[in-house]
């Protein structure tokens, strides 16, 4: 029908069933479908707006107790929350894993893919989905791919755009805006003075859990640490990828005093990827703009320019792991609460060029600035050792080249312009801060 009140589930399903023979045409009107759209062919897709319109799964009846804080982000707790039927489980796992459009080959040959004008709605529930299975729209194992002037939008734990294993990809126009998730119904709601005493970044939420994932027996919700439990756009396993103007804003969670950009990434680039490229895109209101965390072989040959990101609620441009030969010209943050641009661990190679980075240390709420992170290390750019307990924990930013910089604040909102607590080969040039609370650099003394 087309007219976003009946349900076309079946009438796309089987339209997509024939997506190599034709270019399908929603001729611009909008299609209520419910549950995941499964495309493993050749697709080119145009003129359509998808809208989710599952109901998430009660999980009052599975979340009965509160967790206790957890340091660890890789443990797993038994709150006492009751075991999932056997009968019941698959359809709890199907409710918390919406992929709205899943375009993913049935074989291991790849696919290609042309999206032209599409928007997809996650649905209006902030409760629903999951941080690691659900998705607007989930691209994995193709080559060959067009994304132009793609929407995304809607509520839910999960992605916006997941795209993975995928090489030569081209993105251009891309929006996604106005995500929000919402805690499982069963768990405390979120008040800000509730996380900041705990810690922003170490708040237990449940989780879903079948035997044998993390070493558990029963299936069941179990206590985790928080991790990013929303992130608009992610890019992994990818080679040969260019991403022209596009623009991710309002990620958010949504809290008792009015939604934050807390624990939701904007653009994300991971695991063994290379060849990227972005240009002249905008990241607004989310918990880190750009996260650069690599795993396997690293990523390498990066190049981000013309980028903008403002009210970011912990960095601006997150830059770690594995990355080698990176370059960054023409940066803008604007409000960040802990630092403009961070580099951590086995960072290598890596220029930063022309960059402004204003107003650290304060984010905007409700129209007003406020300083969620307590003093002591929010600075302009901060170079930091390795995280965890493997051998990569040593390592650190190593040949890193700084030229025209500038960072401005305030003396009681950030502390320093270039903080170093872990940065060998560290080479400034054309470097300025104003309104730093103790330094204008530190850790330098001993690097050129």
């Amino acid at each position: 029908m087309g007219d976003g009140r009946a349900d076309d589930t079946a009438a796309i399903v089987r339209a997509f069933q024939h997506s190599d023979a034709y270019c399908l045409d929603g001729e611009g009107r909008t299609y209520r479908v419910a549950g995941t759209l499964r495309v493993f062919k050749d697709i080119c897709l145009r003129n359509v707006t998808l809208v989710q319109s599952a109901l998430p799964i009660n999980t009052a009846n599975y979340i009965v107790h509160s967790c206790v804080p957890v340091q660890n982000p890789s443990a797993v707790t038994d709150c006492g929350d009751p075991v999932i039927r056997k009968d019941r489980f698959a359809a709890v796992w199907k409710s918390l894993s919406i992929r709205t459009l899943l375009i993913r080959p049935a074989g291991n040959d790849p696919i290609r893919v042309n999206l032209d004008h599409v928007k997809i709605d996650r649905g209006r529930y902030a409760e629903g989905g999951s941080r690691s299975d659900s998705a607007g729209i989930w691209l994995d194992g193709a080559d060959g791919v067009q994304i132009r002037n793609v929407e995304i939008t809607g509520n839910g734990k999960g992605y916006g755009l997941l795209v993975t294993n995928t090489r030569n990809v081209s993105v251009s126009n891309l929006w996604i805006h106005d995500l929000v998730w919402a805690p499982y119904r069963g768990e405390p709601g979120f008040t800000e003075a509730r996380v900041a005493a705990i810690g922003w970044n170490a708040v237990p939420i449940h989780e879903l859990r079948e035997p044998g994932r993390d070493g558990v027996a029963a299936p069941k919700f179990y206590g985790v640490r928080i991790q990013e439990q929303l992130t608009c756009a992610f890019f992994a396993n990818v080679a040969h990828v260019v991403i022209d103007n596009a623009r991710v804003e309002r990620c958010l969670a949504r809290f008792a005093t009015g939604d934050l950009p807390w624990q939701t990434d904007g653009l994300d680039i991971g695991r063994s990827s290379s060849d990227i490229r972005v240009n002249n895109s905008k990241v607004a209101t989310t918990w880190e703009g750009i996260d650069i965390a690599a795993g396997g072989k690293g990523i390498q040959d990066l190049v981000i320019t013309g980028l903008s990101v403002s009210n970011s609620f912990s960095f601006g441009l997150k830059m770690g792991y594995e990355l080698r030969n990176a370059t960054v010209r023409n940066l803008a943050v604007d409000r960040a609460g802990l630092a403009g641009v961070v580099l951590y661990g086995p960072v290598k190679d890596v220029r930063i060029s022309h960059a402004l980075i204003q107003d650290v240390g304060v984010v905007r709420r409700n129209r007003a600035s406020y300083s969620p992170w307590p003093a002591g290390n929010r600075a302009g750019i901060r170079f930091d050792q390795g995280l965890g307990g493997s051998s990569a924990a040593a390592a650190v930013p190593d040949n890193v080249s700084l030229e025209d910089i500038t960072v401005v604040g305030q003396p009681n909102r950030y502390e320093f312009g270039i903080l170093n607590t872990g940065g060998k080969h560290i080479h400034v040039m054309h470097f300025g801060a104003r309104g730093f609370g103790i330094a204008r650099t530190h850790g330098m003394d001993d690097l050129r």
